[in-house]
């Protein structure tokens, strides 16, 4: 018997909670595979039913989700990563999206409520746009690391396909063709961060230069200039945005100023790559690997 839906796990980070996450999924039956795509080794599991692929270890998550999209085998496919944990109806809510409506169904990010000032910085600088509380309906954006889509939808774009699930440039591509995404709050994963401090502030250094010689690429000359020049702006605007965010959501307010100061080293960490991607971009220095400003900040 084929199963209906796959589910697909990038462990690239939060290895220790493999365990837990398959717990929250051991009442699947057959018509569940469960897909762990390792940048490194593969994890220890216990029980039958989980398919394990190894990739290099730096495999960045996208790339990772790629992988196992590929080697699913459901007609839908239901992503996330080992940072996170699904709560106790999470598999009810991938088989009930209606994805014959809905190119893809995403849900909330809650966080660890014993999580560090660190980890809560992550927190509010990555998924704070998914934190609830939310509406339900039809939105622009969903986060892959708490969806299901529509499988032979992805697979309509190989070259998209091939460069990882970037799910922001699929997105695109959904909503020009018309095809709509949802979010159902009730959805739910927990994010259980593992991440260093150190790894943190270099991929978010990484990504805003990767950035940075993006969008100066598409401007013209002078536009590029201005981006430079107008670079000092760019950790208070992100700053600002998270804030607003956490501000309107009142659970969160107390958690801030702790994390305050990790948020605005990792804010400072990501102008500082955008900052050095225009330059480089607009003074020819431009070789960089990768796509990884087309993942969410």
């Amino acid at each position: 018997m084929e199963p209906k839906i796959s589910i697909v796990v990038a462990v690239k980070d939060g290895a220790a909670n493999v365990p837990a996450l398959l717990n929250a999924l051991d009442h699947r039956g057959s018509d569940t595979e469960v897909i762990l795509c390792c940048a490194g080794d593969q994890v220890p599991t216990d029980g039958p039913g989980v398919i394990q692929y190894s990739l290099p270890a730096n495999t960045l998550v996208p790339n990772l989700w790629s992988e196992g999209i590929l080697r699913a085998r459901g007609e839908r496919v239901a992503l996330t990563t080992a940072q996170f944990i699904p709560d106790a109806n999470w598999l009810t809510h991938l088989r009930e999206a209606d994805c014959d409506r809905w190119v893809g169904v995403g849900g909330a990010i809650e966080n660890d409520l014993q999580a560090s000032a660190k980890d809560w910085a992550i927190f509010f600088l990555r998924y704070s746009a998914f934190a609830p509380p939310l509406l339900a309906g039809e939105v622009d954006e969903i986060a892959a690391d708490n969806a299901v889509y529509d499988r032979a939808a992805i697979l309509e774009h190989p070259d998209l396909l091939r460069e990882g699930f970037w799910e922001p440039s699929f997105h695109r591509r959904f909503r020009a063709a018309g095809r709509k995404l949802a979010l159902n709050p009730d959805m739910v994963v927990v994010h259980h961060g593992t991440v260093s401090a150190y790894s943190f502030a270099d991929q978010r250094y990484r990504h805003g230069r990767a950035y940075g010689i993006e969008r100066a690429e598409r401007a013209s000359f002078g536009r590029s200039l201005l981006f430079l020049l107008s670079s000092p702006l760019i950790a208070p605007l992100l700053l600002a945005r998270i804030v607003s965010r956490i501000a309107r959501r009142q659970r969160y307010r107390g958690r801030l100023l702790p994390a305050f100061p990790w948020l605005l080293r990792f804010t400072l960490a990501w102008a500082t790559g955008e900052a050095r991607g225009y330059a480089a971009a607009l003074f020819g220095r431009r070789t960089i690997a990768g796509h990884p400003s087309r993942e969410h900040a």
